[in-house]
C-alpha cells in the first residue's frame, strides 16, 4: 500500500499545473487525494502541505497526512502504471486535450491540432509543435521530498494502525503524469514504518490456517503469540504457541515456533501446518508487484497505539525503502507464477503422503 498511496500523491501533483498561492495549491492536492480515495465520505481526514519550487511540476516538498480510509480503491493506479511502462504509455481520457495544450502555451490553433489523438503518446501527438517555439518546455517533474503520515487505514483486508513514510527526492516525467501516465525515473532511498494490531494480523494469517478455529495473535515482550482450537472434525484441542520475531529483507518471520500451554498434545499435522503456515507473518510484498523495495531493519512489539496511549498487542515493522523500478518486477510475477505452479503440485503430493500414513487423531491426542 505504500507505493499506493506514492502514486495517489503524484497523481495530485498534477492538479497543480496552473500554479497559484500555496494555500490553493494545497487545497487543490487534498482534493485530488481526496478523489482518488473515494470522495469527501470515503476518507476522514487529509492534510497537504506543498512546498512548490521555480517551474511547473517541481516541488520543493509534500507533507502529507491522511486519517481513515481505504488503500484497496488505488489499485487501479498501480495496475495503469505498470501496464504504462511496459506500453510506452496510455493516454488517459480524464485529461483533456485541450487542457494539455494549454498547459504546454500552445496557442489555439496548436492545441486544436491535438484532437482526436488519444491514443497516442506525446511524441507522436505534438510532433514538431515543441520545436524552437518550446524549446525551453521541460519533462522533468521532481518532489525533493516527501513525507506521508496515514493512521487507522485498510488495505488487503486488514486495518493498519499507521504507516509513516519519508522518501527523498522523486522524479518523474511531468507531462506524461499530466495525461495519467506514471512514468517515475528514479526515487532516492528512505525509510517506512508500520504498525499492525494482532487481530488484525490475526486475519491475515486465518485462510492460510483452515484447521485452527478462533485464531488470535498477539504481539508482546518480542514475540508473536499465537492461539486458538485445532483438530480434526469435531475433536478440536485448545493452544498456544510462541515463536522469537525476525526480519528477512521484506519480511517479517515467526522462528522457533512452540507450544506454550496446551491441555492435551497437538497433532503433529495441525503443528505442520502452524509452522508452515504463519510463515512469513507478514510480507510488504507477497505478489513481487511492487516497484519499491522494502529492507527491514527491525520487528518489534509496542504497547503504544498512534494517539499515544498505552495499548499492548501491535506489531511495529521499521526499514528502509529503495526503488527497483516496474520491468524487473513484472519478470519476477512471470517468474514466481511458474515457481508457484511447481510448488503447489509438490505440496499436493506431499499432501496426500502424508494423509495415507497418518496415524488416528485420537491417538496422537493421547499421546499413544
Amino acid at each position: 500500500m505504500h507505493w499506493l498511496l506514492i502514486l495517489a500523491i503524484l497523481s495530485s501533483s498534477t492538479n497543480l499545473k496552473n500554479g497559484g498561492d500555496v494555500n490553493s495549491m494545497n487545497r487543490m492536492a487534498e482534493n485530488a487525494l481526496r478523489k482518488q480515495l473515494g470522495g469527501s465520505n470515503a476518507v476522514k481526514n487529509i492534510r497537504v502541505a506543498v512546498q512548490p519550487d521555480t517551474g511547473r511540476g517541481n516541488f520543493r516538498s509534500f507533507n502529507v497526512t491522511l486519517d481513515g480510509f481505504s488503500a484497496d480503491r488505488l489499485a487501479d493506479l498501480a495496475n495503469d502504471a505498470t501496464q504504462n511502462s511496459s506500453s510506452g504509455g496510455v493516454y488517459n481520457d480524464d485529461y483533456n486535450n485541450d487542457d494539455l495544450g494549454y498547459d504546454l502555451g500552445l496557442s489555439a490553433t496548436s492545441s486544436t491540432r491535438l484532437s482526436g489523438a488519444n491514443n497516442l503518446d506525446l511524441g507522436d501527438i505534438l510532433g514538431d509543435i515543441l520545436g524552437s517555439r518550446n524549446s525551453n518546455l521541460s519533462n522533468a517533474g521532481r518532489i525533493g521530498s516527501l513525507r506521508l503520515r496515514a493512521t487507522n487505514f485498510s488495505y488487503g483486508g486488514a486495518r493498519y494502525d499507521s504507516m509513516d513514510a519519508q522518501l527523498g527526492e522523486i522524479r518523474f516525467d511531468w507531462l506524461k503524469a499530466l495525461r495519467g501516465d506514471f512514468d517515475v525515473k528514479s526515487i532516492q532511498p528512505g525509510t517506512l514504518s508500520l504498525q499492525l494490531r494482532g487481530d488484525q494480523a490475526a486475519k491475515l494469517l486465518a485462510p492460510r490456517l483452515p484447521s485452527i478455529q478462533n485464531l488470535s495473535v498477539k504481539f508482546q515482550n518480542g514475540r508473536a503469540v499465537f492461539g486458538g482450537r485445532a483438530g480434526w472434525n469435531s475433536l478440536k484441542v485448545p493452544f498456544e504457541a510462541g515463536a522469537r520475531l525476525s526480519v528477512q529483507r521484506n519480511q517479517v518471520r515467526a522462528d522457533d515456533i512452540r507450544l506454550s500451554v496446551s491441555r492435551l498434545r497437538l497433532p503433529s499435522f495441525v503443528m505442520n501446518e502452524l509452522t508452515r503456515g504463519v510463515n512469513p507473518l507478514y510480507d510488504f510484498d507477497p505478489k513481487k508487484r511492487w516497484p519499491l523495495a522494502i529492507n527491514l531493519n527491525t520487528a518489534n512489539t509496542s504497547n503504544t497505539n498512534v494517539s499515544g496511549s498505552s495499548a499492548a498487542n501491535i506489531l511495529q515493522m521499521r526499514g528502509g525503502v529503495q526503488w527497483i523500478g516496474f520491468n524487473r518486477n513484472m519478470r519476477d510475477d512471470r517468474n514466481n507464477e511458474r515457481d508457484d505452479d511447481r510448488t503447489s503440485s509438490t505440496r499436493n503430493e506431499e499432501n496426500r503422503d502424508a494423509d495415507s500414513r497418518r496415524p488416528s487423531i485420537l491417538d496422537e491426542v493421547l499421546g499413544r
